[in-house]
């Protein structure tokens, strides 16, 4: 089986679009004798003659302009992949896939992508935004390239995960405006022993991280209802059909809901920025990395700005 390499196929391509030998091998400085014969072994390797003359130059025949349609989709393909691996090897273009807390969206991780777009434009995000549980998922399958998602126990998942903390956010038990205890300002989680509560469920790692803290704190809750999503959380809240412990959750209509600040104090979270080790070799990942670590020295109280005070 005959393999064509590639200066046969720049030859050949070559000289079909510009039909001349003495200006074909011009532009890919060589000699015309050179050219010659390197068109002359390839038409003798593959058993038929491809070009004919035409005038002081040469055409493509019949069976040329078949091997030419697609030694010219090749040769555009080998110029892309090339182009392709160029802008993944650059740190200043390229692609990001970011996964987020559904929260991060709503303030931090805007703030964060605009002010890093104005310095590198070129470089371009897929947001992804799922429960921590998911996103870790997301990131060992090479789904995502980062993640910012809460704390996670390190020993349970691969040792190639590694993470930044980037910042720490109260919790708060939510109420309906007709509970007993809407009017405080702040509570124990012991005072909410007899309540009934909404859990988020165990797709969120903060389902585990809730119930260790009801645990600590000396009971267990009695649960009606679990959800994933913040806004159906606060929704079941306002229905009157629980509290919540919470994060600060932002984007949700709280008319008929009231945050009370807890004073446990255990009663935070730590959200972190999670990625791949291997990936501190890619360029352009290894750059927005470095930038959020410098961009949270400045930027730190606008990841979770307390909404609730």
């Amino acid at each position: 089986m005959y393999t064509l390499n590639w200066k046969q196929l720049e030859y050949f391509i070559t000289l079909a679009e510009i039909q001349n030998y003495t200006k074909a091998a011009s532009v890919l400085n060589i000699t015309q004798p050179a050219l010659s014969r390197a068109i002359n072994n390839l038409e003798q390797s593959i058993g038929i003659p491809l070009f004919e003359k035409s005038g002081r130059g040469v055409k493509l025949n019949f069976y040329g302009h078949i091997l030419f349609q697609h030694l010219r989709i090749a040769r555009d393909k080998i110029y892309e992949g090339e182009r392709e691996v160029r802008s993944l090897i650059s740190s200043d273009k390229g692609h990001i896939s970011v996964g987020s807390l559904y929260t991060l969206g709503i303030n931090f991780l805007p703030l964060l992508l605009r002010d890093f777009n104005k310095e590198y434009p070129q470089i371009t995000f897929s947001l992804y935004q799922h429960p921590t549980r998911i996103l870790l998922e997301q990131l060992n399958n090479n789904e995502i390239d980062v993640c910012f998602c809460t704390d996670f126990n390190k020993n349970t998942l691969s040792d190639h995960l590694m993470k930044t903390v980037i910042s720490t956010e109260p919790l708060y038990m939510l109420v309906p405006r007709t509970h007993p205890m809407a009017g405080q300002k702040s509570a124990n989680l012991y005072d909410f022993k007899d309540d009934t509560f909404i859990l988020f469920n165990n797709l969120t790692l903060f389902h585990n991280e809730s119930l260790a803290l009801f645990s600590k704190a000396g009971f267990s809750p009695r649960v009606a209802y679990e959800a994933n999503e913040d806004s159906t959380v606060a929704g079941f809240v306002a229905a009157e059909l629980g509290v919540a412990l919470i994060p600060p959750i932002y984007g949700v209509n709280m008319d008929r809901c009231v945050p009370i600040a807890l004073n446990d104090p255990d009663a935070f979270r730590t959200l972190c920025m999670i990625y791949k080790s291997e990936n501190e070799s890619i360029p352009v990942v290894n750059k927005f990395h470095n930038y959020v670590i410098s961009w949270l020295s400045e930027n730190r109280d606008k990841i979770a700005p307390n909404y609730y005070q």
